[in-house]
């Protein structure tokens, strides 16, 4: 089983390093190839760097640089899918820069996952702010959290015909469904699922599966009071997975 996973680094560059090591740390032997999209980050990469060095993870520009007025995101992913160097991959994985694999094995759990689904295009795990406990109920009522869309900060989809023509006439980008009383927005990777739906694929959730995602690094909101506990975990992860390099 081959995958081409992508990551995308704004200026998140040390949590960046830690998704990195710990992907492939958690996760060896695994016929795999990560591409880290930069947008321009200004932030320290020295370490992100060094991981990429060391699990020789190519990193390249993403040509949208942190100045970009809008999400950028789901355009970054969706090239990746469309670069024909990818067309050889069996399985696509989407990380977001701010997660940390805590388990061992979760990339196979979440194939295992996949493969035993005939209707699913792809599998996520569980999420964690600390990688051991699941997310609260509150947090849990987001229907973006699971159930409208696969979350891309860890998504394995299969690489089909049918996905990369979602990917390139609908795209993985936010967007704003427009109704004659009201409007709903819909997150990167939701429009997608939605779509994956009208043809009968679905996405699963491997229960059995955790990982830490901190959440809001790369942009303000509600959460950025933690984000000095989010950064002292991330720098516990750090210190333990340098030394397993």
């Amino acid at each position: 089983m081959s995958i081409a996973a992508v990551l995308v680094n704004h200026n998140t560059s040390a949590f960046a390093e830690l998704a990195i090591r710990s992907l492939f740390v958690q996760n060896p032997d695994l016929e795999l190839t990560l591409t880290v999209y930069d947008n321009g980050s200004t932030d320290d990469r020295n370490g992100l760097l060094a991981a990429a060095d060391t699990y020789r993870a190519e990193v390249r520009q993403s040509g949208f640089p942190i100045t970009t007025p809008g999400n950028s995101h789901g355009e970054v992913l969706r090239r990746f899918v469309l670069d024909p160097a990818h067309d050889h991959a069996d399985h696509f994985l989407f990380l977001d820069a701010d997660i940390c694999f805590t388990r061992p094995g979760t990339i196979a759990t979440l194939a295992e996952t996949l493969h035993s689904r005939p209707d699913a295009f792809g599998a996520g795990p569980r999420m964690s702010w600390d990688g051991e406990t699941p997310l609260p109920a509150g947090v849990l009522a987001n229907p973006a959290i699971y159930r409208n869309r696969l979350h891309p900060c860890c998504a394995l989809i299969t690489n089909t015909p049918i996905f990369r023509t979602v990917a390139d006439h609908i795209g993985f980008s936010c967007a704003r469904l427009l109704y004659a009383d009201h409007d709903d927005f819909l997150d990167t990777f939701e429009l997608m699922t939605m779509v994956m739906r009208t043809h009968r694929l679905r996405h699963v959730i491997a229960d059995d599966a955790l990982i830490m995602h901190a959440f809001a690094v790369s942009y303000p909101d509600e959460s950025s009071v933690l984000l000095p506990q989010k950064e002292q975990r991330r720098d516990q992860w750090l210190a333990l997975l340098r030394s397993r390099a």
